[in-house]
């Protein structure tokens, strides 16, 4: 149940039939971006065959969007690092940016924002789903279907 909007690809994860996350991911060279939404909020998973990480380590980063810049730390695995988006300022420049910076010691990774927007909102509506869908969540569903008071082919 995996969506396109623009470069970006988003779906649900599951767990016995239960919404764990919802994650928007792309690629751009050999960067592999996700951003996923879960119950405690948004977070970022960069991931590269080319590095050589200590897992279990953290690294101090600065995250850029627009105007907005904020420290973070990014938790470490063999080739990728997962960072927490707490600050709801530069989520909201998220959405509405073209480009997203990731400042690690010596090294500043871009992340096009490209059709970010629609892709974000798409996320949203995954993650609001909750529960395993007997249909595809991001499909609009007639009036009946969303409202059991209402009888199929009656107006109201």
């Amino acid at each position: 149940q995996t969506v396109i909007e623009g470069p970006w690809a988003i779906g649900p994860n599951y767990k016995e039939n239960k919404l764990q996350s919802c994650t928007m991911s792309r690629s751009e060279g050999e960067l592999g971006i996700t951003f996923v939404r879960a119950q405690g909020g948004l977070s970022l998973m960069l991931e590269s065959k080319k590095w050589k990480l200590d897992r279990g380590k953290s690294y101090p980063v600065r995250l850029t969007a627009g105007s907005r810049s904020v420290n973070a730390k990014g938790l470490a695995e063999t080739k990728s690092v997962s960072i927490m988006l707490a600050d709801n300022s530069l989520n909201s420049r998220l959405r509405s940016g073209t480009n997203f910076q990731v400042h690690a010691q010596g090294a500043t990774l871009r992340v096009p924002l490209d059709s970010s927007s629609k892709a974000f909102e798409r996320l949203e509506e995954c993650f609001s789903s909750r529960e395993a869908p007997k249909t595809n969540p991001f499909v609009k569903r007639n009036a009946s279907e969303r409202n059991p008071f209402v009888a199929s082919g009656r107006k109201r």
